[in-house]
């Protein structure tokens, strides 16, 4: 069998490791099989970009191998896997192959290139770290289904495979040679190889997504515990842990407060938590949310970027909006005291200190980043010195950054826009952050064709994010969200800058952009 490519691609998962080692030892010296590894889906019913483990295309059809390592577990119609870091869900991976295979087809049809050929297509979903002892259950067949046994003798289970697929009506068919050629060409032609700039900024999503799923772990650490401090860099999760945990507790019956400082981020969040149970507001509106449900007190606090409330009166707000007070109260307070302080407000460390006196509230700290690529961590680390995490999404996209007057760095940044919208750059997955206004931004001069491209983020419209647009928000406002593309302007070069606390909007800024970050520094 062909491996295409030869190597196989650094997923991280050690199973797809497992089954490409074996498809590498199936149909021997045959070209006539060959095995693509990790095949985007740029087109899917359900997802912005979707991804097939491997497919396999022979002279049977065409073939989506869905592969889950770990320990699988199915419970009332969940799926979840659990290795030496635990045990968190997983998409039902029979559906996952299903919707990939239609896909597939989709994509060959639409081609146009293949109306005279018919084509064989069908799945499988490999568990090549477990045993599968249940035979066939309900609309899932045996022959479907490779576990650890079947991996040892992988060519055996695809011959049964193909049989089981090719005896389904309408699927009984073979390609000559000619056909496999011509499929192969169009699937995975040479020039892919070289990926275009949204893929790649697509790609970081996936290993997002798995990453984030490794979170939840966190969130049942937090949920066995009455007081929690969580601290985390930009892009550990925060935000996300925080509102996960209000939907949970949102649905024992306790009237749940959930409070941040801005009130962008308190919009953002309630399109995003809809429970009954979960009041979101921001510190200002606290003491109005208690008179408008006819409360004295909240049963559950969460706190989301609680270091912009580490001051005496906002504390002294809190401590007295939960039952039993900070002290014996059940409370989740989320920050990142170290890197994202002094921004919206000055915070107090004796705060966090008088935080940490209250009953021994558990502390956990976040250190793997789910949000930003490995080419963004190295360069906050490289232009700040600051610490955003671990791990990353994957290498990504190069860092854009160049150092001009202000003059050159309209040209500059229009330039940029025009080339990212070239490369099919959807317009909604760009945000342009600033240091200033947008009347005092370098945006604001841009061309009128460019211009009209943009819109101006507020508190309202931050609500249905992203939106169609490209956006355009102050850092400051900006806290608690994130888009694939940053382009940050109105910045001076970091070189320039002498103390942390002038790395701050830096910081914030640079570590919003999930996939690409663009920089464009005033000299």
């Amino acid at each position: 069998m062909r491996l295409i490519p030869d190597k196989p691609f650094n997923t991280g998962s050690y199973g797809e490791r497992l089954v490409f080692d074996a498809l590498r030892e199936c149909f021997a010296n045959d070209n006539q099989f060959i095995a693509f590894h990790s095949y985007n889906l740029t087109k899917h019913d359900k997802k912005r970009v979707g991804e097939v483990d491997f497919l396999i295309l022979c002279k049977y059809g065409i073939f989506v191998l869905e592969v889950k390592g770990g320990d699988i577990t199915y419970e009332n119609g969940r799926w979840f896997s659990a290795n030496d870091k635990g045990e968190y869900p997983i998409q039902d991976p029979f559906k996952q192959a299903n919707d990939a295979m239609f896909a597939i087809e989709r994509v060959v049809k639409d081609s146009h290139n293949f109306s005279n050929i018919k084509i064989p297509i069908g799945y499988g979903v490999m568990f090549p770290n477990c045993k599968w002892d249940n035979g066939k259950i309900g609309e899932w067949d045996r022959e479907m289904i490779c576990d650890s046994s079947n991996l040892r003798g992988l060519e055996r289970w695809l011959k049964s495979l193909f049989r089981y697929w090719n005896n389904k009506p309408n699927n009984n068919f073979n390609l000559d040679t000619i056909s496999i050629k011509k499929i192969k060409n169009f699937l995975r032609p040479d020039f892919e190889l070289i990926e275009p700039l949204y893929d790649k900024i697509l790609a970081t999503e996936e290993m997002s997504v798995k990453l984030t799923a490794d979170q939840y772990l966190y969130v049942d650490v937090a949920m066995d515990n009455d007081r929690v401090l969580c601290s985390g860099g930009a892009g550990t999760g925060k935000t996300f842990l925080a509102a996960e945990l209000a939907r949970r507790l949102g649905v024992e019956e306790k009237e749940v407060l959930f409070v941040c400082k801005s009130l962008w981020l308190k919009n953002y969040l309630a399109t995003r938590i809809v429970s009954d149970n979960v009041t979101i507001t921001t510190i200002a509106g606290v003491s109005q949310s208690l008179s408008r449900l006819g409360l004295e007190v909240f049963d559950i606090l969460i706190v989301d970027e609680g270091q912009d409330m580490f001051n005496f009166n906002d504390i002294e707000i809190l401590e007295n909006s939960l039952a039993g007070g900070l002290e014996n109260g059940e409370w989740y307070i989320f920050h990142d005291v170290e890197n994202q302080s002094n921004l919206i407000s000055e915070a107090n460390l004796e705060v966090y200190e008088y935080l940490k006196s209250q009953n021994n509230p558990t502390n956990i700290s976040l250190k793997t980043n789910c949000r930003n690529t490995r080419s963004i961590l190295t360069k906050v680390q490289q232009k700040l010195g600051l610490d955003m995490g671990n791990n990353g999404t994957g290498m990504g996209p190069e860092v854009f950054e160049v150092s001009l007057s202000r003059e050159l760095l309209i040209q500059a940044l229009e330039d940029k826009i025009t080339e990212l919208l070239k490369q099919d750059v959807y317009p909604g997955s760009i945000t342009i952050l600033s240091g200033v206004t947008f009347n005092n931004s370098i945006v604001n001069s841009l061309s009128d064709n460019v211009n009209k491209l943009i819109i101006e983020l507020d508190d309202y419209s931050v609500r249905s994010f992203p939106p169609s647009y490209i956006s355009f928000s102050e850092i400051k406002n900006f806290k608690g969200l994130e888009n694939e593309v940053i382009l940050l302007v109105d910045l001076p070069e970091p070189s320039t800058l002498s103390d942390n606390s002038d790395k701050v909007q830096h910081y914030v800024g640079m570590s919003r952009a999930r996939g690409l970050l663009c920089a464009f520094w005033t000299v």
